[in-house]
């Protein structure tokens, strides 16, 4: 199965390139200005401008996909306030929907399963436990770009075109094989409060849902196995898109757990909450990293959001209220 990974050289597509390709997929990613240092033999690497689509319509003429996972954004709020005609251009991915629907047209009616990378700031915070079908009255131009990019997917894709929209929250875990280019909150996080000389301010009112990046890894991971295995019944069955499958490789349905394809198989949704087990305000966060690490609490200063002046009004690009969906856990290592 050849799969592309928009975005691959940032944080959680790093994960995946290394991840899929250890799997036995065949594997594509698309970068901006760098290159993986550390891609594994085999990967393929395409310069795509994703605000203009250059370079991704010679990817898809190059290589029939059958998973495309977007996980190119301007995910950083600061930078979508300032500038949102750039962010809407990135985030809302109109040039990799055409891809898709132009292979679909002139590959034999070949549907890539679409795994979308979104966020729980589609919702405003005024309440916990929002569900995958309500709407979220966005509050800063990131959540706004997203939501946006959700819709036009569900609309330009309908049933029965394969998505899969995955809305995560703060992603943590382990550095990057190569470094990304930004500081990661749980990297930042440890270095603050190692340092008791220099305290540091952290939100006791705005909640998040973080999901370890090895968890996102392997929901997706599941979903392309499952995506592969229809795909494969379908080629059975002689059905119109299904002559260009390949195989699922051996090594990635033997990674995951007994039932699991038919699982995803029975419970298939277009939309998933895809946050972590536990709502933690981010002074939360901090002191869960110092008892990690064995350090005290003298330099976490807990503040309420409000008190910090940042453009977008009252409680800046997160709101005050924040609290992230009440995102449904993505299930742990050990449950695959």
């Amino acid at each position: 199965m050849n799969v592309l990974i928009t975005g691959g050289s940032g944080y959680l597509g790093q994960f995946l390139v290394h991840g899929l390709a250890e799997l036995g997929y065949t594997v594509h990613y698309t970068y901006g200005s760098r290159q993986l240092a550390s891609a594994p033999a085999g990967v393929v690497a395409h310069k795509v401008d994703l605000s203009t689509g250059e370079g991704l319509t010679q990817a898809f003429e190059q290589t029939p996909f059958h998973a495309v996972v977007n996980c190119a954004a301007i995910s950083q709020p600061a930078l979508c306030e300032t500038a949102p005609d750039t962010a809407r251009a990135v985030n809302v991915p109109t040039h990799l929907v055409d891809c898709l629907l132009r292979q679909e047209a002139e590959r034999g009616g070949l549907r890539a399963l679409l795994i979308h990378i979104s966020t729980d700031q589609v919702f405003d915070g005024s309440r916990a436990h929002w569900k995958e079908d309500e709407a979220g009255n966005q509050v800063n131009v990131y959540g706004k770009s997203k939501y946006e990019a959700e819709q036009h997917i569900l609309s330009r894709l309908p049933e029965p075109y394969p998505v899969a929209i995955l809305r995560s929250s703060i992603i943590y875990g382990p550095p990057a094989p190569d470094p990304v280019p930004r500081p990661l909150f749980l990297q930042f996080v440890a270095s603050a409060v190692s340092n008791p000389d220099k305290p540091t301010s952290f939100f006791q009112d705005e909640h998040r849902s973080p999901v370890h990046v090895r968890d996102l890894q392997r929901l997706t991971e599941l979903l392309i196995a499952a995506h592969g295995q229809q795909l494969e019944v379908q080629q059975q069955q002689g059905q119109q898109g299904a002559a260009a499958a390949e195989s699922v490789p051996r090594k990635a349905v033997e990674a995951l757990a007994p039932g699991a394809l038919a699982t995803v198989a029975a419970r298939r949704h277009r939309v998933y909450n895809a946050g972590g087990p536990e709502r933690l305000s981010r002074v939360d966060m901090a002191r869960q990293v110092a008892d990690c690490l064995g350090c005290g609490h003298g330099s976490i200063e807990s503040v309420p959001s409000a008190s910090v002046a940042r453009p977008g009004g009252p409680g800046g690009f997160s709101h005050p209220r924040y609290t992230g969906p009440g995102c449904v856990p993505c299930p742990r290592p050990g449950l695959w």
